[in-house]
Formats: C-alpha cells, structure tokens, sequence
C-alpha cells in the first residue's frame, strides 16, 4: 500500500488522542511488522475517514511502516530511530509466529462458536423441550427414581415426568435434596440476576433437571422450571437454610474484601434481628468455607483473593468508615464478585467493549466475561490508575485495542465511581463526601458560564 504523505501530514492536524497515543505506542516499539486485528473505523477513525488505512471491522491487517515513521518525525519530532522494511527472514518469523497464534485462536473461537450456538438453540426453553432430547430409557430411569409411572411411549413418558413436577412440589424437593451447595447457589443466582445458562464443573445428571447439551459443564435452567422454583422459594422463604447463610458471608466477604467481623456481625444483627457470635463464624466459615480458616486473623477474615498476602490489616483499614446494606438482598447481589448496579454507563460500557475488541466477530459471552473481570479488577485495586493498568494488559494480551478509545476510557471511569470498592470498606467512590463536593463545584461552575451568556 503506498502512503500519499502530503494528505497524511494534512489529517495529523485531525487526529483524536486515542489516534495519537496509538501511533506513538507503534513508534516508541519500533517493530518493522505490526499486524493487528483492531477496528481500524473505530480505534483510528480519521485515518480510515481519509482514505489512508481502510476500515477493517476486525478483521487482521497491517500497519504500513511509512505511516508510523511520518508521524513519529512530524508529530514526535523523531523522537524515536525511523523503522527499516523488514528483511526475507523478519517476515517468514513473524509469519511462523502468527500462524501458531492463529491457530491458537482459531480454536478457541470455534468454541465461542459452539456456546453461541448452543445459548441460541437451547436457552430460555421450557421442560418439555429439554426432555425431548433424552432417550427413552433415560425417561424411564428419571420416573423410577422419582417413583413415576412407567411407560413405553416416549411421549407419554414425558408426559408423566412433566404433569408429576408441575403438579406441587413433591419432586422439587427430592430433587432439591439431591443438590450440592454450588448447584444450589449456582440456581439462586440465576433466579436473581434472571439467567438461564451457567457453568457447573460437575456436570449434568438426568434426574436433576438442568440440562447440559455441546458442553457438559454449561447447564440450562428450563423456563418453566426456574418459575417452579421461585415459587416453592417464595412459599418457604428459601430454597434451603444453610444456602441462606452461604449467600450473607459470601456476599459480605466481595462487599468488604478485608472483612472486619464484628462489622460482619453488626450487619448480620441489623439484616436478620439474630445474634452472630464469633464461634458461630469460625464454626460457619470452617463448614462452608474451610479455604478461608487461615486468612482468620485477629478481628480479621481476609477474601480469598488475598489469601497469599500477609498484610497488617488493623494498620490498613481500622479507622475506616464502612457501608452497611439495608437488605438481605443489597447483600444477596454481591454473591457475585462482578455485580454492579446496572445503570446506563454499565450498559455502554459493554457496547463499547464490544466495539473495542479485537476480531471480527465478538460474542455475547465473550463481552460478558471480559465486563466482569474489569468489574472484579475494580473492586479490588487500590486505585483506578492501577486498575487501567490491567486493562492496558489486556491490550497486550491481544483481547482488547492496546489503546482503548476516549469514549471507553470515560465510561471506564464512570463505572469506577459506581462499584463498590475493598479500599473504601465497600462504599463507592460517588458516596464519597469529596467526590460530591467536586461534582457540586462542576454543576455551579457550568451555572456561572450559563449566567455569564446571559
């Protein structure tokens, strides 16, 4: 591709700062072959709007030498040594290397493929669906175990199975029987954050009815069988008691991080008018969480995040004001370490992701991941500096743009300001005094322009 450098030099003037900061990462790394599978119409819009890269829509292309040593000698003032061609050999290695990657890649989107197609195809399906995927003698042994009437008819089976569950809660409860607490709290969760589809090592077992299709360990929640669910829950108060208990420290332990236990206790007396007494913890925390029993220290529980850390927690954190939920529920969300409150930057936030990731096609599942682990990053770093920094790796990991747009940075920082954060004992940085106090100057600072056009 040959560059016309005088209608280059005319955009610079035009370029945005993610445009500016892109470039200058390509000439401050000097390498002579850069390929990259950016969207070119959403990372370097001016360029693409000029004519002087195309737009890629993520698809793998290079960025021409020429362009990045004219804009390190007209913009950087050369600041940096001007790229040469590459050489026979340079190309043929970085061409072996990209080959094994690719194939890496290929791979690994084959399988966002296959959970794509599986979440179309088998998600928000009611029982009878999923039950038409089993064998008759499938059907047959799930109506012995629940002591059904057994037919030859496949059909008629089903029949049966389904007639018998929907009819009260007698097979409900066998079947709740039969659940470990990470299937249980698995279903908790997609009840409450209204979910069809998670992820459960375990797997798939006929009699329990969640089912599992291309991949064993993704199992689907039936429609019909979640509404059966949130029935017999709203009719009990809960699905089971000690899950009740698992929710609360589950949810206090992602809330705070570094967990003070007797906040933990004046939360607990507010939220269930009982008394928490500290055997009672160590006592809980050994059955449902021994993995935490060494990070119990002093008035201390350490998350399991920090499990390796050996850090002076009454120094770090006793003198801090903490957030106290209202509810079990404002508990209850934090079950997952990711949650937020949904808002509008949450919900941009995932459009502009998906905007600044790298290929072609970007799945669902693969924004969500990403969200999540940005959410989770937040929570636990001392700062938001620290916390871009990761998102700079994930740059360099080739999962994101190196250079996330300004659009992505702004709603990066909004979204900051609305998770709950270990460093402010789980308040958010927009409860803060001084954050009110600058968000306060600003609206009166754009009231004294409006006053001064007048």
């Amino acid at each position: 591709m040959t560059i016309n450098e005088e209608k280059f030099i005319a955009v610079l003037p035009k370029l945005n700062n993610t445009e500016h900061v892109y470039l200058s990462l390509l000439a401050e790394r000097g390498l002579n072959i850069n390929r990259d599978s950016i969207q070119t119409e959403v990372v370097l819009p001016n360029l693409v709007e000029a004519g002087i890269i195309s737009a890629t829509n993520g698809a793998m292309s290079f960025m021409p030498i020429e362009i990045i040593n004219i804009y390190n000698q007209h913009v950087l003032n050369s600041e940096f040594a001007e790229i040469q061609s590459p050489s026979e050999e340079e190309i043929e290695n970085e061409s072996a290397a990209f080959e094994t990657n690719i194939a890496q890649y290929n791979e690994q989107m084959k399988m966002e493929e296959q959970i794509d197609t599986m979440i179309q195809m088998h998600g928000n399906k009611p029982l009878r669906e999923h039950l038409n995927h089993f064998t008759l003698e499938d059907l047959k042994a799930i109506a012995l175990f629940y002591q059904l009437d057994i037919k030859d008819d496949k059909q008629t089976q089903i029949n049966i199975i389904h007639e018998s569950f929907f009819k009260d809660f007698t097979m409900l409860e066998k079947m709740l029987k039969y659940m470990d607490y990470e299937l249980l709290l698995n279903i908790e969760n997609a009840l409450q954050f209204n979910y069809d589809n998670f992820t459960y090592m375990k797997g798939a077992t006929r009699e329990i009815f969640l089912y599992a299709h291309t991949f064993n360990e993704i199992l689907f929640l039936p429609n019909d069988v979640a509404a059966h669910i949130k029935k017999y829950q709203k009719q009990h108060g809960y699905l089971n008691e000690d899950i009740e208990k698992i929710k609360f420290y589950r949810g206090i332990f992602n809330i705070y991080g570094f967990t003070r236990i007797d906040i933990m206790q004046q939360v607990y007396g507010k939220l269930y008018q009982e008394t928490l007494t500290r055997e009672m913890i160590l006592k809980d925390i050994q059955t449902f969480f021994p993995n935490l029993v060494p990070n119990i220290k002093g008035n201390w529980i350490k998350h399991e995040l920090y499990s390796h850390q050996q850090l002076n927690l009454d120094e770090m954190f006793s003198n801090m004001e903490y957030y106290i939920p209202q509810s079990k529920e404002a508990v209850y969300k934090y079950i997952l370490n990711a949650y937020v409150e949904p808002s509008n930057n949450t919900r941009e936030l995932k459009v502009e992701l998906k905007r600044n990731m790298k290929g072609e096609v970007i799945y669902n599942q693969q924004v969500e991941a990403l969200y999540s682990e940005i959410i989770e990053t937040f929570r636990v770093t001392d700062s938001f500096e620290t916390a871009f920094e990761f998102i700079a790796d994930l740059g360099a990991k080739n999962m994101i743009s190196v250079v996330p747009t300004e659009r992505l940075t702004r709603l990066l920082k909004d979204v900051y300001t609305e998770v709950r954060l270990w460093r402010l004992g789980g308040k958010k940085v927009s409860e803060m005094p001084e954050y009110k106090r600058s968000k306060i100057q600003v609206v009166q600072k754009k009231s004294k322009k409006k006053k001064k056009r007048k």
